[in-house]
C-alpha cells in the first residue's frame, strides 16, 4: 500500500475520507510538483510583518483572541545563504525512509516520536465540544497549550484580591477553574502541557499593577511588583507541582520582552508595558531568578517570542545574564509564518544559533498563512509545512535540541488568523494539504 493510500485510511478513521480523495485528485490533475510551485507562490500570507528594528501593529490583544504575535507573520526576509547552501530537501534521513516512516504512522505525534512532542493550542471552546474534536487531538498530539486560560488574565482573581487587600496588597490571589477542562483532558489521554504564559505585557490586567486593585489605580513601585511578581509565580508553579506533578514540562517564563521598534535603547519593550513601567527594564531577569526557584526540576523555562529569525542577536544579549546564572533552559520560537517566509535557511539558521548557545528550542505557535482559499494556495502551504517540519525533524536528527514543535490552533474556523487559512484542518475539520505536508506525504511536492 502506497503512502498516500495509507494516509487515505486514516482519514476513513478521522471521518475524514473526503478531503483526502480530494487531494489526490488535485494531485492528478494539477500535478504536486515544479509545476504547481509557482502557481501557489504568490499566495503568501497577507498579515503583518516582522522584522527586527519595525513592527506594524494593527492587531489589538482582543483581535489576536489568543495569539500572541503582534501581526500575521513572522516577516518575509531573506538571509544570505542561497538554496542550495545548506540544508538539502532530503536532509539527514533519506526521503525514501522518510516516506516508508511516514506511511505507517498513525498521525503526527507518533510520526515524530523518536524525534520532539508535537502539541497543540486549544481553548475551552474545543472541550466544551469535544465529541467534535477529540479523535483528532488524541491521533496526533500528545502535548497542548492553553490558548488562553492559563495567561495571566485567566488566573488573577481580582475580586478575591479586592476583598482582602490588607492581606493581598502584596500577594494577589489567583484561581485555575478556567485551565481545568485543559488539565483534566490532558491527564485522562496521558498528555503533558506547556504553560503559557508567566510574564507579559499583554492580557495582563491593569488592576495587577495598581495599589488598590483598581483598574483606575496609581501604579505601585518597583519593589511591591517585584514582590507581587515573586508570589504569582510562587502560587502558579506550586500549584501545578503539588497537585499535577509532572503535568508541566515547559514554562513560558517570559513572553515577548524584546521589541526594537517599541523598545528603550536596549531594545526591551516599553509601550503598553506596565512590567517595564512599574519594575523597570530588568524585569524578565527578575521572572526567570523566581520562576528558577520556585519550578520544579522536570519543568523546563522558557522565554517565548515572535520574529526570531529577525532579532536572534538581541535576545541572546538581553538573556546573557539569565543563561549563564542558570536560570532558563531555552527559547520558544513563535512560528507565526507566511508562505513568503524562509524555512529552510533564515528559520533553520535561527534555530540553530539558540542551540549553539546552549538552549533548547521548541517551535511554540506554527502556523502559515496564506492570501486566500484556493488549491493553488493550500499546496503551497503544504509544502511550507513539510519543509518545516522536516528541517526540525532533520536538526533534531543532526544532534540539536529541538524538543517541541505546537501548531496554534486546532483549524481554521477556530484560528486567531481566520482569514489566512494558516492551519492543518479547515472549518469541518477535513485535513488539507498542509495536514498531509505535515505527514510528510509523497503526494505533497516538495519547496
Amino acid at each position: 500500500m502506497s503512502a498516500g493510500e495509507k494516509n487515505l485510511d486514516r482519514g476513513r478513521k478521522f471521518g475524514m475520507k473526503k478531503w483526502f480523495f480530494a487531494v489526490m485528485t488535485a494531485a492528478l490533475l494539477f500535478g504536486l510538483g515544479a509545476c504547481g510551485q509557482e502557481e501557489g507562490k504568490d499566495s503568501e500570507s497577507g498579515g503583518d510583518t516582522q522584522m527586527e528594528g519595525t513592527q506594524t501593529e494593527q492587531v489589538s490583544s482582543s483581535q489576536r483572541d489568543g495569539a500572541d504575535l503582534e501581526g500575521g507573520s513572522e516577516g518575509t526576509g531573506t538571509s544570505g545563504a542561497g538554496e542550495g547552501d545548506s540544508l538539502s530537501a532530503g536532509g539527514a534521513v533519506s526521503e525514501e525512509s522518510l516516506q516508508d516512516e511516514a506511511s505507517q504512522a498513525l498521525g503526527l505525534a507518533e510520526l515524530y516520536q523518536e524525534n520532539f512532542s508535537v502539541g497543540i493550542a486549544l481553548p475551552n471552546y474545543v472541550f466544551s465540544h469535544i465529541e467534535e474534536y477529540q479523535q483528532v487531538i488524541v491521533d496526533n498530539f500528545n502535548s497542548i497549550t492553553c490558548e488562553n486560560e492559563m495567561k495571566p488574565d485567566s488566573l488573577l482573581d481580582k475580586k478575591a484580591s479586592q476583598a482582602d487587600l490588607e492581606n493581598t496588597y502584596l500577594h494577589a490571589a489567583v484561581h485555575f477553574d478556567n485551565c481545568m477542562p485543559a488539565v483534566e483532558f490532558a491527564l485522562e489521554h496521558d498528555m503533558k502541557m506547556r504553560f503559557h504564559t508567566l510574564v507579559w505585557y499583554s492580557q495582563t490586567p491593569k488592576w495587577f499593577f495598581t495599589e488598590d486593585y483598581t483598574d483606575d489605580g496609581e501604579l505601585v513601585g518597583r519593589e511591591t511588583m517585584l514582590a507581587r511578581m515573586e508570589n504569582y509565580i510562587a502560587d502558579v508553579l506550586g500549584y501545578f507541582q503539588e497537585n499535577y506533578p509532572g503535568l508541566i514540562y515547559a514554562v513560558d517564563v517570559v513572553n515577548e520582552a524584546f521589541d526594537i521598534g517599541n523598545g528603550d535603547e536596549n531594545g526591551i519593550r516599553m509601550k503598553d508595558n506596565r512590567w517595564y513601567d512599574t519594575v523597570g527594564d530588568d524585569f524578565y531577569y527578575h521572572a526567570f531568578v523566581f520562576a528558577r526557584k520556585y519550578a520544579s526540576e522536570d519543568m523546563k523555562l522558557f522565554y517565548n517570542d515572535y520574529g526570531c529569525m529577525y532579532k536572534t542577536e538581541l535576545i541572546l544579549e538581553r538573556l546573557k545574564q539569565a543563561k549563564e546564572e542558570g536560570l532558563i533552559d531555552g527559547i520558544g520560537m513563535q512560528s507565526h509564518l507566511s508562505v513568503s517566509d524562509d524555512i529552510r535557511f533564515n528559520f533553520m539558521l535561527a534555530a540553530k544559533a539558540f542551540c549553539e548557545e546552549g538552549y533548547e528550542v521548541q517551535a511554540t505557535e506554527l502556523d502559515i498563512g496564506v492570501k486566500e482559499s484556493s488549491k493553488a494556495a493550500f499546496r503551497t502551504q503544504g509544502s511550507k509545512y513539510k519543509s518545516f517540519f522536516r528541517v526540525m525533524r532533520n536538526l533534531q536528527e543532526e544532534g540539536w535540541p529541538i524538543t517541541n514543535v505546537t501548531v496554534w490552533g486546532l483549524n481554521d474556523a477556530l484560528s486567531w488568523r481566520k482569514d489566512e487559512f494558516a492551519l492543518m484542518f479547515d472549518e469541518d475539520m477535513e485535513p488539507k494539504p498542509a495536514y498531509l505536508g505535515a505527514m510528510l506525504d509523497e503526494s505533497v511536492w516538495d519547496e
